[in-house]
């Protein structure tokens, strides 16, 4: 697990290595720069590849940049190739000449045996820059979920704005903006969606200059042409016929084998234990093929937190594989982290759950140096209790207009508790999604603020620059994209293209990366995928009941609590302690404070001042949107 960076086109050398230097968190183990010129030696350089090394494979070797092919081809590579082996023995029996035992020079030796389309054999997590010394072209490639991130910059002038047309590209925006070429304007069309989605969705970042590569896609620059095309793709295709146990006996050798599989290491690996199902599955697998104790990890709170706190559970678990467990407790003091987690991110980035994840990781670091985790066991096995609620709503949607309508206004008068299970919350969102197409109901489930809030909330000049750049809607275009598939299935695919990579993961990402920590996701192994694609939703979800499938396969492996508990998820008490007046100051004369919004110029003061009003008299939870314009707030004080 690694951080990388580079410009090809006019390479500068001295810009290449200071933003190799802003990656340092994500590779303590080493660094490295290689300088390309214009004919492979002398000259005007053609690329510069930089990289740091957070050591997890072949530790005393597998250092990059690293060449192949006489220097031809010259890689760095963020990222674990899980069946690195198998294709290493495949490839010399091809006459590559790989002399090492890591798994970059697999990649590099297959990228030379079968060009661009090797990439339909890894397995694994990755992002990658394949310069071609030959063609004079760089490769990008973004692994198929998007466990790891790949930003990018196109510099018609080159990286100081005074030469050729050149390409930047980087794990993380920081370095981009090492480079004085880099637009750092702010996209409107960025702010809107962060505001819907609490993250910026590719291909778009928060800033002008800098795009995003989307997972499962491929960047060619050559030529000073760049082209980009999605290389897989997961769409539903159910496949009726089988029963629910023949299901259930076909996904579980799938299910194991990419546990296992995500355990290959050369250092300890750990896990994160919630006492969920997800991270109990893996638990349980992981405990009984390690050789030693595993290493179990979980975050509880103190009494304000004692609707989201899951360490009980955890501990039974834990008792049940005889794991070496270890438990970190949070309060409100964590909050005086949120300017080192705004700034692990270098874009907005609003779910509260970063902020939790900063705390687990630094403190998981102390113990292991890679760490599994259940990300991604929702999203293929129906978990969301959004998911039961597209199955319900095809039902609901069919009351009439005046019934919906009078739901919504007693939901709204009951008022909205901050507690880890709101049933009036999510009551309300249902019904105020029934009244919308399919496609435009998920988005709303999946969103925060819809585009009438946005309007009343973004700043009369934004809202100008917004209606010339335009609205994206990528959880709508995701629903839609697939030409098959129930309501239920094309919710799952949106997830998989939306909230997964863009929440879940990147958030995974960042917070790890930032204390040099590996996070591996057995859940998002694409061979699992393409077969739960093709499973029913039925089998998934029923009308009461979540995750279906996935507790057969695991209801003789885990303690009867896990799975018959319902689902909590990871979160804190952040909506109760706004509510705080011992918090509540601080916030509203700090991050929140009108003088300063107004300063900004990006939201509008009084929009603010109503959910923070509606919040504090109860009438509803705004806790996860306020968090999210605090963030914001915090976001334009570092960066704007």
């Amino acid at each position: 697990m690694c951080g990388i960076a580079g410009i090809v086109g006019e390479a500068d050398p001295e810009l290449a290595a200071a933003m190799v230097a802003t990656l340092a968190h994500r590779g303590p183990d080493g660094d490295g720069l290689l300088v390309i010129g214009a004919d492979g030696g002398a000259g005007a350089a053609q690329a510069a590849l930089g990289h740091r090394r957070l050591a997890i494979i072949d530790l005393e070797g597998g250092s990059q940049p690293m060449t192949y092919a006489g220097g031809r081809y010259a890689i760095v590579y963020n990222g674990e190739l899980y069946n690195y082996r198998e294709l290493r023995d495949q490839l010399r029996e091809f006459g590559e000449a790989i002399a090492g035992e890591s798994d970059t020079e697999v990649i590099l030796a297959a990228l030379h045996r079968w060009g661009p389309a090797a990439v339909d054999r890894f397995e694994g997590m990755f992002a990658l820059a394949l310069w071609d010394r030959d063609e004079r072209s760089l490769l990008l490639l973004r692994d198929r979920v998007g466990v790891k991130p790949l930003y990018y910059a196109i510099l018609p002038r080159g990286p100081r704005g005074e030469g050729r047309p050149s390409l930047a590209f980087a794990s993380e925006p920081k370095a981009l903006l090492a480079l004085p070429a880099v637009d750092r304007g702010i996209s409107a069309a960025a702010v809107d969606a962060y505001l819907e989605l609490f993250y910026v969705p590719p291909p778009l970042s928060i800033f002008a200059g800098i795009r995003q590569l989307p997972p499962a896609h491929r960047l060619t620059w050559r030529e000073d042409q760049l082209s980009i095309e999605r290389y897989w793709d997961a769409p539903p295709a159910p496949q009726p016929g089988l029963s629910h146990h023949e299901w259930a006996e076909l996904v579980t050798p799938v299910l194991d084998a990419a546990i296992v599989s995500h355990m290959v290491a050369d250092v300890p690996v750990g896990a994160f234990l919630s006492g969920g199902v997800d991270s109990s599955t893996i638990v349980g697998v992981m405990a009984a093929r390690s050789s030693r104790p595993l290493t179990t990890v979980c975050v509880g709170y103190g009494v304000e937190g004692a609707s989201f706190d899951e360490r009980a559970v955890a501990r039974r678990v834990a008792d049940y594989f005889g794991t070496e467990h270890h438990e970190i407790e949070l309060d409100v003091r964590i909050l005086d982290d949120l300017e080192a987690v705004v700034r692990g991110f270098d874009e907005p980035f609003g779910s509260w759950t970063a902020l939790l994840a900063w705390h687990l990781c630094r403190f998981t670091r102390q113990h292991v140096k890679v760490a599994v985790a259940g990300d991604g066991g929702d999203e293929l096995f129906g978990g969301y209790p959004r998911y039961r609620g597209m199955l319900l709503s095809g039902l609901a949607a069919r009351a009439p207009g005046w019934g919906l309508g009078l739901a919504a206004r007693g939901l709204a008068a009951a008022g909205e508790p901050a507690v880890a299970r709101s049933y009036r919350r999510w009551a309300r969102a249902f019904v105020d999604g029934c009244r919308l197409r399919p496609a435009e109901r998920y988005a709303r489930w999946v969103g925060y603020f819809a585009p009438d809030e946005r309007d009343r909330l973004l700043s009369a000049p934004l809202r100008a620059r917004l209606r010339e750049e335009g609205r994206v809607q990528p959880i709508v275009d995701a629903f839609d994209r697939p030409e098959r598939g129930d309501l239920v299935e094309r919710s799952c695919y949106a997830d998989l293209h939306g909230f997964l990579p863009e929440n879940v993961l990147r958030g995974s990402d960042r917070m790890s990366m930032a204390h040099g920590l590996e996070v591996r996701v057995p859940f998002c192994d694409h061979r699992l995928i393409e077969v739960m694609a093709r499973v029913p939703s039925r089998e998934k979800v029923g009308p009461l009941a979540s995750k279906r499938l996935l507790k057969t396969i695991v209801g003789g492996r885990l303690p009867a609590e896990v799975t018959e508990r319902r689902k909590l998820g990871f979160n804190a008490p952040f909506g109760a302690w706004m509510r705080d007046p011992g918090h509540a100051d601080r916030i509203r004369s700090g991050w929140l404070a009108r003088g300063e919004i107004a300063e900004r110029g990006i939201l509008d003061p009084a929009a603010v001042d109503r959910l923070w009003d509606e919040h504090q008299r109860g009438a509803r939870d705004h806790g996860p949107r306020l968090w999210a314009l605090i963030v914001l707030a915090t976001w334009l004080r570092l960066y704007a």
